[in-house]
């Protein structure tokens, strides 16, 4: 009978280790368990370490990590004793560990636990009772806490380009937003990939962002009018917006079309640019993720 020990934490905000102990009794029922729960992350690698040595075959260490500078910190220094408590025990434990800037709202974040901790169960009991069983997965991007990624395809699959539309000057945009669609659809190995509506201009980078970390998305495009006003504060925004853009194009090495008209554009010729900005921002995002697969 294996003997699995499962630590997880005061810290974390969804109870990951009755997660992982439920999948185990439902799959694996002649399985002993024995459950410790530590104050934080750097807390489990010598609860973990006690439980090896006190005779646990293996043991998963599940944590919430936060989204503050100080919590990679201390993610690092937990990451970094668990390695070591596995190198000293000559026995395996299975690093559960969630961040909380993997999701985007508390429901997603909630799933992202879930998924992993019986996901992992699953890695922990297996790797002691039948280690020979997860050969078969070899090479199939097998993905815990999101759905699997699945096998890299060797064909040439279609450039994906999703958008974020400013709704402020939506009279404008919205025939942006129609203009690129329709580029979009005319591009050959082109495929519509989404689109994310923000309140202006301003709130455009971040949304990008959201969109290049999806893996399904090869590219993305930006659109957006500022009109020029009585101030410069159309200035602001463009040069800031167009800047922040650059920098995520950067790094996340995918391209990101700036469809923004401005700044200093007057009303008028906002409206006459409309179409050409957003179909030249396609263009040049999809035109660029094809000459980077090359």
């Amino acid at each position: 009978m294996a003997k699995i020990g499962i630590v997880d934490t005061m810290f974390s905000r969804v109870d990951m280790g009755a997660m992982a102990i439920d999948e185990i009794r439902k799959t694996y029922p002649d399985v002993e368990l024995v459950r410790r729960t530590v104050p934080g992350v750097k807390d489990l690698p010598v609860e973990c370490r006690r439980l090896l040595d006190s005779g646990c075959d293996s043991c998963m260490a599940l944590g919430m990590v936060g989204g503050a500078p100080v919590d990679q910190v201390c993610a690092h220094e937990a990451s970094e004793g668990i390695q070591q408590a596995k190198l000293l025990t000559g026995k395996h434990i299975i690093e559960v560990f969630v961040h909380e800037n993997e999701a985007w709202s508390g429901k997603e974040f909630h799933d992202i636990c879930e998924n992993r901790a019986r996901k992992h169960a699953h890695n922990a009991v297996l790797l002691v009772t039948r280690p020979e069983t997860l050969v078969q997965y070899a090479g199939h991007g097998v993905r815990q806490g999101k759905e699997d990624e699945g096998p890299v395809e060797k064909g040439e699959s279609p450039v994906r380009v999703a958008m974020v539309v400013s709704e402020f000057n939506r009279e404008i945009t919205e025939v942006m937003e129609e203009r690129a669609l329709e580029t979009i659809k005319e591009l050959d190995g082109v495929e519509f990939a989404g689109k994310i509506a923000v309140a202006g201009a301003f709130e455009i980078p971040l949304a990008v962002k959201k969109l290049l970390m999806d893996k399904g998305v090869d590219a993305v495009v930006a659109l957006g009018a500022v009109v020029k006003g009585d101030t410069g504060h159309d200035e602001v925004i463009v040069k800031n917006a167009a800047r922040q853009l650059g920098d995520l194009a950067l790094e996340y090495r995918k391209p990101v079309g700036l469809g923004i008209i401005g700044h200093d554009a007057e009303y008028d010729a906002a409206e006459e640019r409309a179409e050409e900005y957003a179909e030249r921002a396609v263009k040049a995002a999809a035109g660029l993720a094809k000459v980077l697969r090359s």
